[in-house]
């Protein structure tokens, strides 16, 4: 009896153990090794992938931090401000019939316009893509370049735009949530997340509305 009540005693710290183990490595972040390349014509390449080709030359590589487990969690600020992307931004949103300060208003509260942020999730970029996403719109690598993922995101914000007949709501909530989310729920799903997410892009949409 005895030896198996001390039995029982091992096995339960070595699952106790294991479990906390597994907490451990679920709540450790997920980090993404970013690489700056100078390409032949002198700009910059920012990606995730090692690049082996001539005449591209490695500046300097990095470990991004995440800064949050939802994309929404990017670092927000109440006001506008000015973005080193705002040119490549207009020209990219009239491209897909959208208006700038909207996609201005998204870039602000998924990356606040870094490049290189990356969600635990595993969201990228500028628009904070997820791989499966960034692939429908044939991004596949190089996520990191500001051109290529905003031409992706943008590209998926207008197809949602579309899908829910330019309801501006219901497309930012499918960004956040997926659009099952907001198929269960006829409508923004009951998250605290994705509801602050569309509330915080629609307040700052009507701000940049002002100055682009």
């Amino acid at each position: 009896m005895r030896r198996h009540t001390i039995s029982s005693i091992i096995l339960s710290k070595i699952t106790l153990a294991l479990g906390l183990a597994i907490l451990i490595c679920a709540a450790s972040p997920v980090f993404a090794t970013v690489y700056v390349y100078v390409t032949p014509d002198g700009s910059k390449l920012i990606t995730d992938k090692k690049v082996n080709k001539q005449g591209y030359s490695l500046e300097r590589s990095y470990a991004t931090k995440p800064y949050g487990a939802a994309r929404s969690r990017s670092p927000y600020y109440a006001k506008p401000i000015k973005s080193q992307y705002d040119a490549l931004i207009v020209n990219v949103a009239l491209k897909y019939d959208l208006e700038p300060s909207f996609v201005k208003a998204v870039i602000h509260i998924e990356s606040a316009f870094d490049p290189a942020a990356i969600s635990r999730a595993g969201a990228m970029g500028l628009m904070q893509l997820m791989p499966g996403t960034a692939a429908n719109y044939q991004l596949k690598q190089d996520h990191f370049n500001p051109n290529l993922n905003m031409n992706a995101g943008v590209q998926h914000l207008k197809d949602l735009m579309e899908r829910y007949n330019g309801n501006k709501e219901l497309s930012l909530a499918a960004y956040n949530a997926g659009e099952g989310a907001v198929s269960k729920y006829q409508g923004i799903p009951p998250y605290p997340e994705t509801q602050d997410y569309v509330s915080k892009v629609l307040k700052l949409y009507k701000l940049y509305k002002k100055e682009i």
